[in-house]
């Protein structure tokens, strides 16, 4: 019994030791996070909070790591895995800028679903403004919430059909004041788009005339009539 209670010590402390030994050897300390997915974020950004935990890969809480990541409102989902002996790998989801809301001299910068994830004061990334929306106040981080939600919904149905259709950078301005005669801006084309219904025929044939349709030139494209016709600005 003395023999096997001696065996079991000994046992105890090379666990013991090992786990020390893990901890503290330099061969286990972190020395490379590898990010990818982001666009919006910076790299620099996202490796100094990833790596704010511990500088051990045993140590380190990746979990703790991916909590405070997903606090920043541009990153969606965020997941470390590691690569033993030291190496970090951040993958990141982030969210899209879908529209912008002029605000008090600003922009309000709208994700999907209408989330506010930022402000600026200048547009960086292309995305369409939105013009119509009435609201007071926004929190940053949750939902805009407005006084005309039906044009609210219009505009976020809209959104995820611009990101889908590769249609961000086509479209200047969204006019949705009146859920029921939207109208976008292309360039110098006012496009006359109607009421939101939820078909996407009317994205579809906008998509065939941008490719032929030079939109510097002023003029309206009506796109509720039967037969989509564009008229010249005299």
């Amino acid at each position: 019994m003395k023999k096997s209670g001696t065996l079991i010590a000994l046992l105890g402390m090379c666990v013991v030791l090992t786990i020390l030994l893990l901890l503290f050897l330099p061969v286990f300390n972190i020395t490379d996070i590898k990010v990818t997915g982001n666009e919006l974020v910076t790299e620099d950004t996202i490796i100094k909070t990833a790596k704010q935990n511990s500088t051990n890969i045993f140590a380190y809480n990746k979990r703790k790591a991916e909590k405070a990541l997903k606090k920043n409102n541009y990153i969606q989902e965020a997941r470390v895995i590691k690569h033993f002996p030291r190496t970090l790998e951040v993958r990141i989801t982030e969210r899209k800028i879908r529209g912008y809301v002029e605000y008090t001299g600003s922009y309000l910068c709208l994700s999907d679903n209408g989330l506010v994830i930022d402000v600026k004061s200048e547009i960086t990334y292309p995305a369409p403004v939105i013009m119509g929306l009435k609201f007071d106040s926004f929190t940053l981080g949750e939902p805009l919430k407005t006084d005309n939600p039906e044009a609210f919904d219009s505009l976020i149905e809209l959104s995820e059909l611009f990101g889908k259709y590769q249609l961000i950078n086509s479209v200047l301005k969204v006019d949705i004041s009146d859920p029921k005669d939207i109208r976008f801006y292309c360039g110098s084309v006012q496009v006359i788009y109607g009421e939101n219904d939820g078909s996407t025929t009317r994205i579809l044939t906008l998509i065939e005339i941008l490719k032929t349709l030079d939109t510097t030139i002023p003029g309206t494209l009506d796109l509720t009539l039967e037969n989509p016709t564009f008229t010249y600005t005299n």
